[in-house]
């Protein structure tokens, strides 16, 4: 099976057996790991139903989220939050991630004062570099809520985590607060900030949108000059970035849901379920029913 082939939803089920013991909707890891100790294999697209820290420990690591290409160090910090799409490209033989994931549901009834910039900051920098005292910070607040929750004959045992997780979170957001959208150490330049905001503008609408003048629109652009943007940065044809994350969306829609392939089609706006499978075979080397079955 090529690595073109798998697309499924992240969640609290795409945990191994071995993982450690999950409250639900609501998994910490505790030891440093290796991702495929504990997840299935990452080196297919998934969908994130959930939002997930990620504390590099040691190693490093190249990771798709949104399509875009990351290089994940030691001391890096990764948010990933719900709907993204996440992808290993590869990883070193001494990769190990300290992680927490859980979904809204667990902090449905948590009040949390989210200031308004830092979902965009985590967009744009969902791979924060922080300093050795600040990672070491996150480790000790990580291996707190580790102790804690180990305590399954605790009563209390989600209301502390809860709790526990509330003051990490105000830690990451501080983190974020203070950061600066950089890369490399300087500030993004004008082409760099199109490409992250075509990125956003393409994960929001790639289900009903595929012309190019729409992005170009939304971003008082010609579609001439966004092309070439595209390319010059990326190396790659924005038709192309337009057609893979459609791609990851059917692939993640006929693995992990009962829709037939018209509703698939009609989902992902295609005129008919006919053209849907041309458009998917072309790309992916099999049929819509061939992949589901797969």
């Amino acid at each position: 099976m090529s690595k073109d082939q798998c697309g499924k939803i992240f969640s609290t089920d795409t945990f191994k057996e071995s993982s450690p013991s999950i409250l639900k909707n609501f998994i910490v890891s505790d030891k440093s790991v290796n991702v495929q100790d504990y997840f299935l294999d990452m080196r297919y697209p998934h969908i994130v139903e959930g939002i997930s820290f990620a504390i590099c420990v040691k190693g490093s690591a190249q990771m798709k989220i949104n399509l875009h290409e990351y290089q994940i160090t030691e001391n890096m910090l990764v948010t990933i939050i719900p709907g993204n799409i996440i992808e290993f490209v590869s990883e070193s033989d001494d990769l190990s991630i300290e992680f927490l994931f859980f979904t809204f549901d667990f902090i449905a009834d948590v009040k949390l004062d989210l200031d308004l910039a830092i979902p965009e900051k985590i967009g744009q920098m969902p791979c924060l570099k922080i300093t050795e005292e600040e990672t070491q910070n996150l480790l000790e607040f990580h291996a707190f809520i580790v102790k804690q929750y180990k305590k399954t004959d605790n009563a209390n045992r989600m209301k502390i985590a809860k709790n526990l997780l509330y003051a990490l979170m105000c830690e990451v957001m501080q983190l974020y607060l203070v950061s600066k959208v950089v890369d490399n150490g300087r500030t993004k330049s004008r082409q760099e900030e199109i490409i992250s905001q075509f990125v956003e503008l393409l994960f929001k609408y790639h289900k009903t949108e595929r012309s190019i003048a729409f992005y170009a629109d939304k971003m008082f652009l010609t579609p001439k000059y966004l092309s070439k943007v595209i390319k010059d940065i990326t190396r790659k044809p924005i038709l192309q970035w337009i057609d893979e994350m459609v791609i990851m969306a059917a692939k993640a829609l006929l693995k992990t849901s009962n829709m037939t392939i018209l509703q698939i089609s009609e989902e992902l706006n295609f005129a008919n379920a006919s053209f849907f499978g041309s458009f998917f075979r072309k790309r992916v080397g099999m049929t819509p029913v061939q992949y589901r079955e797969c």
